[in-house]
């Protein structure tokens, strides 16, 4: 693997600038069920660029490895089998969970920094595209504080190194680290005014994530959705307010007695929203695999709740295509974290599922209530139950609510337009001048 990425690290195309991706989430190997979406975005900038990815290591990942043309090197900050930060439920969650795993921070920080210089010295990049303000875009203006001649950063928040990291102390830092960026962007609006309140004056652009709605989260006429059954999908944390929904799926049962809702993903809360949720219906545990293999077989199963584990990218279409409608409960955790945007509406919408979310801000750029979904109070278990049993009633209201969301996803959230914008920011902020010359 290391002769391998070392021939790619060499390859000479001039019609190609170099990016480095700083990330903190990344797939670790072929079918990992991680968030995917800076992983999407770099095989989309490989149509201009030649793609690095940084992302930590974590027992069982390769060091380095080319991952469909990515260029993937993953640096550890930790004894291997003690690297705890990064990975399954994110670095905020992780902390909150076990305070002790606050003592990797500063390893973290000072290995990503280390290898950002020498990733640096040997290769020579046009950009680097720092995706988080804090670690990853700290890392990228420390590892260069003592070049003469600095890459541009691009840098772009997606919400928990925002909303989720508070007080004056992170305000002072982000201004800090944001004013030495070329660029920066964020995936929604309320982001961009949060970033305006804390006296950032640089640019700032708002450029949501993107999914494939023209080949993945597509509707299938053919397939008959269930009359009765609520669907999440996301990782089970704070913010992501599945406890609510659970909550709330007990008033709907009392209405709607053949009614289900159906778990997707995992995360640190999972042990807790189990039993939660074994007290409000009966429960069970399954996994995806079980059901995306013969779907079908499903139809005559009993309602009550039904955790499915966390599934992968690709296997997500046959959950969104037969639920009735798909909950997105989210609300604003006790840390101040919250939805930067909230893509499993846009895939839900995509699949021509109705949707119903919490009313926060970021979601505002998805949601028109009454018209590609339906917005309800966040935390509000009795809204959630109402509006829930109104779209179980409502067909017509449904059909409405499919069709407009899925033609505002296609319009606005598709890779071929999204990828196209970020192509374009990293493009302009290296400029024209020749390769090394930029001045920062």
């Amino acid at each position: 693997k290391n002769r391998c990425i070392g021939k790619f690290m060499r390859r000479d195309d001039t019609s190609k600038r170099r990016v480095l991706v700083l990330t903190s989430t990344f797939p670790r190997w072929s079918g990992d069920r991680e968030p995917r979406f800076v992983y999407d975005l770099c095989v989309h900038l490989l149509t201009s660029f030649h793609v690095h990815v940084l992302a930590p290591h974590t027992p069982g990942a390769l060091e380095n490895e080319v991952m469909d043309g990515i260029a993937v090197h993953r640096f550890r900050y930790f004894p291997t089998h003690r690297q705890r930060l990064a990975y399954e439920g994110g670095i905020l969650e992780k902390i909150k969970k076990k305070p002790l795993v606050l003592l990797q921070v500063p390893f973290f920080l000072v290995a990503q920094t280390l290898h950002v210089r020498r990733l640096l010295r040997e290769i020579s990049f046009d950009v680097i595209h720092a995706h988080w303000i804090i670690p990853q875009g700290l890392c990228a203006v420390v590892a260069q504080m003592d070049r003469h001649v600095k890459i541009p950063i691009v840098c772009t928040s997606h919400g928990g190194d925002l909303f989720g990291l508070r007080g004056h102390f992170f305000d002072a830092l982000r201004r800090w680290i944001v004013h030495r960026c070329a660029a920066v962007t964020v995936v929604s609006r309320a982001m961009a005014e949060k970033l305006r309140q804390t006296g950032v004056r640089t640019p700032c652009h708002v450029y949501p994530m993107g999914t494939d709605l023209r080949t993945l989260f597509t509707p299938e006429p053919g397939v008959p959705r269930r009359k009765a059954t609520i669907l999440f999908v996301g990782r089970l944390v704070e913010k992501k307010g599945v406890r609510y929904l659970i909550e709330a799926f007990g008033h709907v049962l009392q209405q709607t007695p053949h009614a289900e809702l159906w778990i997707v993903g995992s995360g640190p809360e999972e042990a807790s929203l189990k039993r939660l949720a074994a007290s409000v219906a009966p429960t069970r545990f399954l996994a995806a695999a079980l059901f995306t293999a013969a779907p079908d077989a499903f139809e005559s199963c009993p309602g009550g709740i039904t955790f499915f584990g966390a599934a992968p990218h690709e296997t997500l279409p046959a959950f969104y295509r037969r639920a009735t409608v798909t909950a997105v409960p989210s609300v604003v955790a006790r840390s101040g974290d919250q939805e930067g945007l909230g893509l499993v509406l846009v895939e839900a919408m995509g699949c021509g599922c109705p949707v119903i979310v919490s009313d926060l801000p970021a979601i505002r750029d998805i949601i028109q209530h009454g018209h590609t979904g339906l917005l309800t109070p966040p935390g509000k278990v009795d809204a959630i139950a109402e509006n829930i049993c109104h779209l179980f009633g409502t067909k017509r209201l449904r059909k409405a609510l499919a069709f407009n969301g899925r033609k505002m996803a296609i319009e606005s959230f598709d890779w071929s337009s999204i990828s196209a914008a970020y192509i374009e920011a990293l493009i302009t902020t290296v400029g024209t001048r020749p390769k090394g010359s930029q001045e920062v």
